[in-house]
Protein backbone atom coordinates (compact mmCIF):
# COMPACT_ATOMS: atom_id res chain seq x y z
CA UNK A 1 0.00 0.00 0.00
CA UNK A 2 1.44 3.59 -0.95
CA UNK A 3 0.63 6.07 1.34
CA UNK A 4 -0.27 9.61 -0.51
CA UNK A 5 0.81 12.79 2.12
CA UNK A 6 -1.66 16.06 0.95
CA UNK A 7 0.40 18.80 -0.47
CA UNK A 8 -0.84 21.47 2.44
CA UNK A 9 -0.65 19.05 4.77
CA UNK A 10 3.34 18.46 3.86
CA UNK A 11 3.79 23.06 3.91
CA UNK A 12 2.09 22.80 7.75
CA UNK A 13 4.27 19.99 9.03
CA UNK A 14 7.45 21.90 7.27
CA UNK A 15 6.23 25.45 8.80
CA UNK A 16 5.81 23.81 12.34
CA UNK A 17 9.00 22.14 12.25
CA UNK A 18 10.53 25.97 11.06
CA UNK A 19 8.40 28.26 14.16
CA UNK A 20 9.83 24.63 16.56
CA UNK A 21 13.29 25.58 15.23
CA UNK A 22 12.41 29.50 15.82
CA UNK A 23 11.56 28.15 19.53
CA UNK A 24 14.61 26.39 20.31
CA UNK A 25 17.13 29.34 19.39
CA UNK A 26 14.93 31.65 21.14
CA UNK A 27 14.90 29.75 24.20
CA UNK A 28 18.84 29.52 24.40
CA UNK A 29 18.56 33.38 23.76
CA UNK A 30 16.41 34.44 26.40
CA UNK A 31 18.07 32.36 29.11
CA UNK A 32 21.39 33.77 28.13
CA UNK A 33 19.83 37.75 27.70
CA UNK A 34 17.90 36.58 31.27
CA UNK A 35 20.85 35.16 32.91
CA UNK A 36 22.76 38.86 31.99
CA UNK A 37 19.30 40.81 33.64
CA UNK A 38 19.31 38.31 37.03
CA UNK A 39 23.16 39.98 37.56
CA UNK A 40 21.78 43.57 37.30
CA UNK A 41 20.60 45.45 40.66
CA UNK A 42 17.64 46.89 40.09
CA UNK A 43 17.69 48.54 43.40
CA UNK A 44 20.41 50.91 42.02
CA UNK A 45 19.92 53.99 40.18
CA UNK A 46 20.87 53.85 36.64
CA UNK A 47 24.30 55.67 35.46
CA UNK A 48 24.68 56.56 31.95
CA UNK A 49 27.64 54.46 31.94
CA UNK A 50 25.49 51.41 32.18
CA UNK A 51 22.90 53.00 30.36
CA UNK A 52 23.66 51.40 26.61
CA UNK A 53 24.19 48.14 28.08
CA UNK A 54 21.28 47.34 29.90
CA UNK A 55 19.31 49.04 26.74
CA UNK A 56 20.47 46.36 24.57
CA UNK A 57 19.26 43.19 26.90
CA UNK A 58 16.05 44.63 27.17
CA UNK A 59 16.29 45.17 23.29
CA UNK A 60 17.36 41.66 23.09
CA UNK A 61 14.38 40.54 25.86
CA UNK A 62 12.11 42.20 24.08
CA UNK A 63 13.07 40.69 20.34
CA UNK A 64 13.29 36.65 22.00
CA UNK A 65 9.82 37.76 23.70
CA UNK A 66 8.56 38.51 20.19
CA UNK A 67 10.37 35.69 18.74
CA UNK A 68 8.93 33.07 21.53
CA UNK A 69 5.07 34.58 22.36
CA UNK A 70 4.26 35.01 18.75
CA UNK A 71 1.54 33.63 17.61
CA UNK A 72 -1.52 31.91 19.11
CA UNK A 73 0.69 30.22 22.43
CA UNK A 74 -0.80 28.66 25.39
CA UNK A 75 1.74 30.24 28.15
CA UNK A 76 -0.52 33.33 28.41
CA UNK A 77 1.19 33.92 32.15
CA UNK A 78 4.03 33.30 31.42
CA UNK A 79 3.79 35.88 28.70
CA UNK A 80 1.92 38.32 31.03
CA UNK A 81 4.93 37.80 33.30
CA UNK A 82 7.89 38.49 30.65
CA UNK A 83 5.46 41.73 29.53
CA UNK A 84 5.28 42.91 33.57
CA UNK A 85 9.73 42.83 33.36
CA UNK A 86 9.40 44.76 30.08
CA UNK A 87 7.60 47.11 31.36
CA UNK A 88 9.58 47.12 34.89
CA UNK A 89 12.72 47.77 32.48
CA UNK A 90 11.00 50.90 30.64
CA UNK A 91 10.28 52.31 34.12
CA UNK A 92 13.69 51.92 34.94
CA UNK A 93 14.83 53.15 32.22
CA UNK A 94 13.42 56.32 32.05
CA UNK A 95 15.03 56.97 35.34
CA UNK A 96 11.90 55.93 37.69
CA UNK A 97 13.41 53.85 41.19
CA UNK A 98 11.86 50.60 41.33
CA UNK A 99 10.36 49.60 44.35
CA UNK A 100 11.52 46.88 46.68
CA UNK A 101 8.22 45.18 45.43
CA UNK A 102 8.77 45.66 42.02
CA UNK A 103 12.75 44.84 42.51
CA UNK A 104 11.56 41.90 43.97
CA UNK A 105 8.95 40.99 41.05
CA UNK A 106 11.13 41.53 38.13
CA UNK A 107 14.07 38.91 39.66
CA UNK A 108 11.03 36.30 41.06
CA UNK A 109 9.78 36.32 37.03
CA UNK A 110 13.39 36.48 35.80
CA UNK A 111 14.38 33.60 38.04
CA UNK A 112 11.02 31.54 37.02
CA UNK A 113 11.68 32.38 33.31
CA UNK A 114 15.47 30.86 33.87
CA UNK A 115 14.54 27.87 35.15
CA UNK A 116 11.73 27.58 32.16
CA UNK A 117 14.16 28.02 30.14
CA UNK A 118 16.09 25.04 31.52
CA UNK A 119 13.39 22.96 31.52
CA UNK A 120 12.30 23.33 27.70
CA UNK A 121 16.03 22.25 27.09
CA UNK A 122 15.57 18.86 29.60
CA UNK A 123 11.67 18.14 28.67
CA UNK A 124 11.22 18.92 25.46
CA UNK A 125 12.56 15.64 23.31
CA UNK A 126 13.13 17.11 19.84
CA UNK A 127 13.22 20.63 17.96
CA UNK A 128 9.83 19.64 16.77
CA UNK A 129 8.43 19.47 19.76
CA UNK A 130 9.33 22.83 20.77
CA UNK A 131 6.05 23.42 18.71
CA UNK A 132 3.91 21.33 20.77
CA UNK A 133 5.19 22.59 23.91
CA UNK A 134 4.46 26.13 23.25
CA UNK A 135 1.13 25.47 21.30
CA UNK A 136 -0.53 22.07 22.61
CA UNK A 137 -2.58 22.63 26.16
CA UNK A 138 -2.23 18.76 27.12
CA UNK A 139 1.79 19.29 26.57
CA UNK A 140 4.07 18.67 30.10
CA UNK A 141 5.62 21.88 29.38
CA UNK A 142 2.19 23.76 30.13
CA UNK A 143 2.37 22.29 33.60
CA UNK A 144 6.21 23.13 33.99
CA UNK A 145 5.78 26.81 33.55
CA UNK A 146 3.16 27.15 35.80
CA UNK A 147 4.80 25.18 38.25
CA UNK A 148 7.84 27.50 38.00
CA UNK A 149 5.60 30.85 37.64
CA UNK A 150 4.10 29.80 40.92
CA UNK A 151 7.90 29.01 42.97
CA UNK A 152 9.05 31.07 45.32
CA UNK A 153 13.17 31.77 44.60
Amino acid sequence: MIWLVHPAKEQVNQLEEQISRQYMFANFLLRDTVEDLLAWNFSQPLTDADEDYLKALSNELLYTTDLIFSGDVVHHEWRSRMNDIQGYLSNYMSGTSLSEEDVADINQSLQATRFITMDFNDYVDNTYDFYNAMHDEQHEMVERVKSRLASKY
